[in-house]
């Protein structure tokens, strides 16, 4: 018997009082939002309390969703659970956009024996706020982040900003910041600022695309917030691309979050792509068929967890799904400030029987950042002209190819990563050349 659910519990503040005291009002938004998502209703019942509040509840086929608000307070309080598999994360944002409400917290619980989930808190903004109420939204944990993306967020927090999403999902801390510009960071760590991670995805993305004559299947490894998704979705010829991301969080953030939307196309809405929410090491053990491109984008190898990514046993398995004449790309840290985990990942690679050329692009609010082609046969650094629209990069890109002396000189000092000598890790930490 299939007793798995979801079961979603929101706390709204700074809601608007007439709205939270209209019982009609109330009860045709909760209608239209249920209907909007195909479920059946089986009842109804609002009630208005004097001098103020109310309180409904809506039965569903998949069980229920109900509000109880206090107007005097601004607060409004609601509760849904279903068994369905509709994605609700929009309709429950406009739903609390109509309420006015400031900020809202939202807990969710993946019912029933057969859930492997853990409880979920995620905290979301919609209105810019002063300084102690924004703060009491995000608290900075000193065990996280670097110490540049420390500084700069004690800088967002002490001013105006508008945290736009904030959740702790089992795998990471997510924050999507809206400030002079939008910037994700998960734990802590800046993942893309809106201003130039142009820079940083048509660098990954471009390179390989022009390398491989054919597009019919792609695969994308890490790279939840769908910005290399976007420049992907560019190429004409592409037909089937697979995103694999371990959390689904993130995943959703990005399908929903207007501003994110906003900022990577809408790119998960293509029909041509196909989601995958589990760890990439389990996907690769599948029976894959051949990719013709594979696009390797995981966050930097700085703790353990994300090394074991970056491992001879993993591009093994990259290396078995791609095509015969087909290229990967994997991002590759700072050569600047990581030389020697910039071209451990490269001779990693090369040991699986990759043929790897390196390449960097500096983007400023990272510095020179690395990437590193591979493929089962030699790669020229004589890469076709861009031949989709572009912004950041000049149409030839042979410059990327043009590697810094004392970057080159570190390359000797390259180790080989793999599960029985996870190293990586130790070594991703910045260091002054």
């Amino acid at each position: 018997m299939e007793t798995s659910g979801h079961h979603i519990i929101i706390d709204a503040y700074g809601c608007q009082s007439i709205i939270l005291n209209d019982a009609k009002q109330l009860k045709k938004l909760l209608i239209e939002s249920i209907e909007s998502l195909g479920m059946e209703i089986l009842s109804k019942h609002f009630h208005s309390f004097s001098p103020q509040g109310v309180t409904g509840v809506i039965g569903i086929s998949t069980s229920h969703f109900s509000i109880h608000t206090w107007p005097e307070h601004g607060y409004a309080a609601l509760d849904l659970y279903t068994c369905g598999d509709q994605d609700i994360d929009l309709i429950l944002k406009k739903i609390l956009h109509k309420l006015k409400a400031g900020h809202v917290e939202i807990y969710e619980l993946f019912r029933g024996e057969e859930s492997i989930h853990k409880p979920l808190m995620k905290k979301l903004n919609f209105k810019d706020y002063k300084t102690d109420e924004s703060s009491e939204l995000f608290q900075l944990q000193d065990d996280r982040g670097n110490e540049w993306d420390m500084k700069q967020l004690r800088e967002i927090i002490a001013g105006n900003h508008d945290v736009l999403y904030h959740a702790s999902s089992p795998f990471q801390d997510i924050l999507l910041v809206k400030a002079n510009d939008l910037r994700l960071y998960l734990d802590q760590e800046l993942q893309f600022c809106s201003l130039d991670e142009k820079y940083y995805h048509e660098a990954l993305v471009y390179p390989v695309m022009e390398l491989s004559a054919t597009h019919d299947r792609i695969l994308i490894l890490g790279g939840g917030d769908g910005l290399a998704l976007r420049e992907v979705l560019k190429y004409p010829n592409v037909k089937h691309v697979d995103l694999v991301d371990i959390d689904p969080m993130m995943i959703q953030m990005s399908k929903s979050e207007p501003a994110l939307l906003e900022q990577n196309n809408q790119s998960f809405l293509d029909k041509r792509v196909n989601v995958h929410t589990e760890d990439a090491k389990k996907y690769l053990e599948k029976d894959l068929q051949k990719y013709n491109v594979i696009i390797i984008d995981f966050p930097d190898p700085v703790n353990p967890v994300i090394s074991s990514l970056y491992t001879k046993e993993v591009f093994k398995q990259v290396a078995n799904i791609l095509s015969k004449d087909g290229v990967i790309v994997c991002q590759s840290n700072s050569p600047e400030d990581t030389p020697q985990s910039f071209w451990s990942i490269a001779k990693t690679m090369e040991t699986v029987g990759l043929h790897t050329l390196a390449y960097n692009v500096t983007v400023p609010s990272f510095g020179l950042w690395g990437y590193h082609l591979a493929a089962h046969k030699e790669i020229s650094n004589q890469i076709p002209e861009i031949s989709v629209s572009h912004q950041a990069l000049t149409k030839d890109m042979g410059n990327l190819f043009e590697i810094p002396d004392y970057v080159m000189s570190e390359k000797e000092n390259a180790i080989v990563n793999s599960v029985d000598n996870l190293k990586l890790h130790e070594i991703s930490k910045v260091t002054e050349l």
